[in-house]
């Protein structure tokens, strides 16, 4: 997607003159004002993504765009209400950033009533309170992706007891896709109903015991589980054990009971992409392997010979994704590919370590 910057709203207006928004013209816009960034993706109308990152300045600033098309405010997200009000049932993606200076007001989620036809949602905020307002209004009938990152202002915040999680999740039959960061899984009873979810994200600091049946997951494809403390052993291996469709895992876990799970992985007929924080002496079994990942800043827990008598028996391997160079001369015949140094640099620190490289 193209992308435009500029700081002149004369120059903006001359650039839209040429765009005719009815057709199928997808382009980025970027406008810098003081030390904050809005960012709008827009497709057409019919196919209208708005992607919000809130302004934290409280001076005004009002422009409007081919007829109101689009309208950008500093404060509280208002520049959401204008495109949302008018075309909201034409949108099929909406990207929704709050920064948590300030309560976001609640009737610019409201709004998200009108976005019946949404297939994609996602909401990245700092406050529990922002989640709940946001799915309260989500429509679900036509939702396949649902993304939710909380990335918690204060560590001992409490959830909102009247949590809408669950209804959202109990009345989204397309739905496909979930991610969820910081989000209490004890609020997901109705994901064991999900037949439908074909990949699940799991990020938080401790996973507790799950008490949905994970047999009606079957569906699943791609599994993320990336927590210190997993707290539920007996139902992700029951999860590994009924989900013979996975083919993409990434797991990360500090918790003594990681190389159990690992273990019930083998069986995976279909497994082809794993992700893990270290080599294991169980690897030598997962001779099926195309892709792998393996996220370390230390040394390994494997020998050079290890490593190179489970890569003998991996015939299928195509690619090997790690932070590190110590085993190059032994991916000789391997596509290698090593993270950026600003991703190394960053691996102990960073929750979300796992998107340095997509999966």
């Amino acid at each position: 997607m193209a992308q435009i910057e500029m700081l002149n709203y004369d120059v903006l207006r001359e650039i839209f003159s040429y765009l005719d928004i009815y057709d199928r013209v997808r382009m980025g816009l970027v406008c810098k004002k003081w030390h904050n960034v809005v960012e709008i993706m827009m497709g057409s109308i019919h196919k209208m993504c708005i992607h919000v990152v809130d302004i934290r300045d409280h001076r005004s600033y009002s422009k409007k765009i081919q007829n109101d098309v689009l309208k950008i405010r500093t404060s509280n997200g208002r520049y959401l209400e204008k495109p949302l009000r008018k075309f909201a049932s034409n949108l099929y993606k909406i990207k929704i950033e709050d920064n948590g200076r300030w309560d976001t007001s609640p009737y610019i989620y409201k709004l998200l009533k009108k976005c019946t036809n949404l297939t994609y949602a996602r909401l990245v905020c700092q406050r529990s309170q922002s989640v709940e307002h946001f799915l309260e209004f989500l429509p679900t009938d036509n939702l396949e992706d649902l993304s939710i990152i909380l990335n918690l202002k204060r560590k001992m915040e409490q959830w909102p007891r009247n949590s809408y999680m669950d209804k959202v999740l109990a009345n989204s039959p397309k739905l496909k896709s979930l991610e969820l960061h910081n989000v209490p899984i004890t609020e997901l009873s109705s994901i064991g109903g999900m037949e439908t979810l074909k990949a699940l994200y799991i990020n938080a600091e401790e996973l507790p015991h799950l008490s949905f049946d994970m047999k009606k997951l079957r569906n699943l494809e791609t599994l993320v589980i990336t927590c210190m403390q997993l707290g539920s052993r007996d139902n992700l291996i029951n999860l590994i054990r009924n989900c013979k469709k996975l083919h993409s895992v990434r797991f990360g876990s500090d918790d003594p009971s990681y190389e159990i799970i690992l273990n019930e992985m083998i069986s995976l007929p279909n497994l082809r992409r794993l992700c893990l924080l270290d080599f294991y002496e169980s690897w030598h079994n997962f001779s099926n392997l195309e892709e792998i990942q393996i996220w370390y800043d230390e040394p390994s827990s494997m020998t050079k010979d290890q490593i190179k008598s489970f890569l003998e028996r991996s015939e299928n391997l195509k690619t090997y994704y790690f932070f590190d160079s110590e085993f190059e001369e032994l991916f000789q015949n391997v596509v290698i590919e090593i993270g950026h140094e600003c991703e190394r640099k960053d691996i102990k620190e960073c929750k979300h370590w796992y998107y340095a490289i997509p999966f």
